[in-house]
């Protein structure tokens, strides 16, 4: 290697000591710009300071603007403390009702009837406890089901007036057409929002001055105020974001409810921060001291103004543009990736910001904390974190079915627990590596539905249609790999649920929308459980159902079956309602209105079909006289025309108690709107069967096994939950389906569909059991007010649907408070609607 001339070496030895000398003289600069930052926040003063800088020490001195960022604190604690202590009252005393009537189930137990081989137990009266006729003494007193502490009448009125107001939704704004409407929160949420807005404010501008004579005097104390009321919101900010958090362990709510708060706290914290930010560059266009240290600052190389202010503050204001409601929705993937990133960037940003300044890290530390004890706490959710189970770091194994109308059903032995109601975090890498969603269980964890993996596991079911995304995902791979293969399912959750106990209100409302009956069908088997043992107050349990196709019923078969069988008499009501339905012009075939490939089940046509002709048979002094004229009367009318007569009596024999059948396409099973037909034959003529002169012959005239039998290999038709497949029936060769025509010559008018409306009214049509099935969408608000007639001292409406229906059913709710305001018969009308998207 050559080697180095010396002069080289000596030239390379004075520049660097001319660099060292540079940085030298460059890091004293920044330093001496520095302290007079510090020293401008808290000048010192002394006896030939001037007047505006004594007041600046001695007015609203720096060093006690701690106590902005403590009216936070008084603001938002309250709130908590009122609804922490509102949620254990509720719990209080639905523990007590339901303890209360556990002991009366008891102490009526011991005092029954003999045991013996000729005892009546079916009688109402085979537990009574009193006698009809005492000789002697007063009358028993009725035994006690309700708690003192839930019965006061001054709280409960003042509870139901709070509800009347508070549970009314506010209306959405349509702004132009295709466009998604303006949604605003609860009315509870948005006065919370619109209080915090007002005192954060007013606690800003009301305190004077809002600046100093000088900015070399100090920060305006504006700006300071802001400052730390910004930080201290930071601590409730990431505690209403978690999943698990401390905040919904005690008050109950769950995270997906809180979040709406998590956001409105954002957006007030980038408000809080702009206060803060625009006084510093204001006071310069009038401050020539503050122009003169602004110019001395922007001498330096390498140095901005305010450079950590401005490094805090870009962070917040991409965290709360980006979670504005069209653009979190049109990028939700992006939303979710990006989100907690950008959080912790602005945490490390605003504690080099604040630099320990007064209380600032204190808060900041609060939050650090709360955010590490929230993943902490999330351990305890996921289902692949315990080491003592199976599913230690592999998850669980799922398996996917396809069900009719394409809804997906994924099946999870596990071994976690949950409550009805409540949902879970789904991911499966074998789908999609990075999505994680939300669903309702629609399964109940309980000893009475075990599951085929052991004896500690649990059958998970989550059931949702594929839209679009992961949901779609999994549809398309189940086509791809077929029902035989399964996943590994990574759960987090279980979340959310309803914060009361529902088996402790004597009469219950279920109102389901679509899917929403993911959220129903748990609550109602749990309730129906407690019930038969004993453990539940309810009497009366009511549901609706509204469905698109009849097809859908399939999801829940089972389901519905137990609830039918094995609910204590008389106790359970269903009411299904279909809502969409449309004929093919030409063949008088019955499909569904968006799916023209799918037909409608046939079964649930002809049993609507066969109570409407039961009513306009059965209806009037006489069946005969209410459904056709009499002979008489046709010639009365005719007045001797016999064409006219003819016509009249063709118009008699259309009838809606004489509709003929019709011979129908057989439907096949291989056309199915997965698998369509490459090309449409002819239809078959509808050739009309006899028509039968007696209700009792058309019956005996359809062979409703037919029917259901082919629904069943069709694989599209809602069953009855009691029906029996039989192999003699599925291998009848006759199978062609026939049914009653409602005679519609294409969708339904509003008329028409009113008309049905009447002919099923409960009085009418429903079936001794309580349940039945009519055509169109059901009036919520009408039968909302129809059942508060009958409604127990204590009820709860659990509504889980679109917006459109929990609108409806949230505003006939709050009107129905009145019924419980001043009236000593009722104590309490509850509502909890669930959002089905979860």
């Amino acid at each position: 290697m050559p080697a180095i001339p010396e002069s080289l070496v000596q030239r390379a030895e004075v520049a660097f000591e001319h660099f060292e000398s540079t940085v030298t003289l460059a890091e004293r600069g920044v330093t001496d710009i520095v302290s007079s930052l510090v020293r401008r926040i808290n000048v010192p003063i002394n006896n030939t300071s001037p007047a505006g800088l004594i007041e600046a020490n001695t007015k609203d001195p720096w060093n006690k603007s701690g106590k902005y960022a403590l009216g936070i604190v008084w603001f938002c604690l309250p709130l908590l403390v009122f609804a922490g202590l509102l949620r254990f009252y509720h719990l209080f005393t639905d523990k007590i009702r339901t303890v209360l009537h556990q002991e009366e189930v008891l102490k009526s137990s011991t005092t029954t009837s003999p045991d013996t081989d000729y005892e009546m137990s079916v009688l109402y009266t085979d537990k009574s406890t009193h006698k009809f006729f005492p000789r002697e003494g007063p009358l028993p007193k009725t035994p006690k089901s309700q708690s003192s502490v839930s019965s006061i009448g001054p709280l409960n009125n003042c509870i139901a007036l709070f509800r009347y107001v508070f549970y009314r939704p506010i209306r959405q704004i349509h702004y132009r057409k295709g466009w998604r409407p303006i949604i605003f929160p609860s009315l509870g949420i948005c006065m919370i929002v619109a209080a915090a807005f007002i005192f954060t404010i007013l606690y800003c501008f009301l305190p004077q001055p809002l600046y100093w004579k000088s900015i070399a005097f100090g920060s305006p104390p504006l700006a300071v105020r802001a400052g730390m009321m910004a930080v201290a919101l930071m601590p409730w900010i990431v505690g209403l974001s978690m999943k698990a958090n401390l905040i919904s362990l005690i008050t109950g709510i769950g995270h997906e409810r809180l979040n709406v708060l998590h956001r409105w706290g954002g957006y007030l914290c980038l408000v809080l921060a702009l206060i803060h930010t625009i006084p510093f560059y204001v006071t310069p266009v009038w401050d020539k001291d503050g122009r003169r240290t602004f110019e001395k600052m922007f001498q330096q190389t390498g140095f901005y103004v305010y450079g950590t202010g401005i490094a805090a503050l870009v962070p917040l204001g991409f965290l709360c543009v980006h979670s504005l409601g069209p653009l979190r929705h049109k990028m939700y993937e992006l939303f979710v990736s990006l989100h907690v990133p950008v959080a912790m960037v602005f945490l490390g940003m605003m504690f080099w910001h604040c630099h320990n300044y007064l209380t600032s890290w204190n808060y900041l530390f609060a939050t650090l904390a709360i955010w590490l004890t929230s993943w902490l706490m999330r351990l305890f959710y996921l289902n692949w974190t315990n080491p003592f189970k199976m599913a230690w770091l592999i998850g669980d194994e799922a398996a996917v079915t396809i069900m009719p109308e394409n809804a997906i059903k994924i099946t999870i032995p596990t071994q976690m627990k949950w409550r009805p109601g409540q949902y879970v975090y789904l991911r499966m890498p074998g789908i999609s590596v990075f999505e994680n969603h939300p669903f309702t269980v629609a399964s109940l964890c309980s000893d009475d539905f075990p599951s085929e993996y052991g004896e500690s596991y649990r059958d998970m079911v989550l059931v949702f249609r594929p839209f679009g995304g992961f949901t779609n995902k999994v549809l398309r791979s189940a086509l791809e790999h077929g029902p035989w293969h399964t996943y590994r399912a990574f759960v987090d959750g279980p979340y959310g649920g309803m914060n009361r106990r529902i088996e402790a209100f004597d009469t219950v409302v279920l109102i389901a929308g679509g899917s929403g009956i993911t959220a129903i069908v748990s609550q109602l088997l749990a309730l129906i459980k407690s019930m038969r043992d004993g453990k539940a107050v309810t009497k009366q349990v009511h549901v609706i159902w509204a469905l698109k196709r009849p097809e859908t019923m399939e999801w829940f078969r089972e389901e519905l079956r137990i609830c039918r069988e094995f609910a204590p008499p008389d106790s359970v009501q269903c009411q299904f309602y279909i809502t969409a339905a449309k004929r093919i012009a030409g063949t008088n075939q019955i499909v569904s209105a968006k799916t023209p490939t799918r037909p409608v089940s046939l079964y649930f046509h002809d049993k609507v079909n066969e109570a409407f002709q039961n009513i306009a048979d059965n209806r009037g002094p006489s069946p005969n006289f209410a459904s056709k004229r009499n002979s008489a009367m046709i010639r009365e009318e005719a007045g001797g025309d016999l064409e006219r007569e003819k016509e009249l009596r063709r118009e008699n024999e259309d009838a809606i108690t004489a509709l003929p059948q019709a011979h129908l396409i057989p439907y096949n099973r291989s056309q199915t709107h997965l698998n369509p037909p490459a090309s449409n034959p002819d239809p078959m003529p509808i050739l009309p069967a006899p028509k039968p002169h007696s209700l009792a012959a058309r019956r005996q005239d359809r062979n409703l096994s037919l029917d259901i039998s082919q629904a069943v290999e069709a694989g599209t038709g809602a069953i009855d939950p009691n029906f029996n497949n039989s192999p003699t029936t599925s291998n009848n060769p006759n199978n062609n389906m026939q049914a009653f025509d409602f005679g519609f010559p294409s969708t339904p008018t509003e008329f028409q569909k009113n008309l049905m409306r009447f002919a099923f009214l409960p009085a009418a049509v429903k079936k001794k059991d309580g349940w039945s099935t009519e055509y169109g969408r059901p009036d919520v608000p009408y039968t909302l007010r129809e059942l508060s007639k009958g409604f127990g001292r204590r009820t709860c409406v659990f509504v889980c649907g679109p917006p459109s229906m929990r609108v409806d059913v949230s505003r006939t709710v709050a009107d129905l408070q009145k019924t419980v305001i001043g009236d000593g018969e009722r104590d309490e009308l509850f509502l909890h609607a669930e959002n089905y998207a979860l």
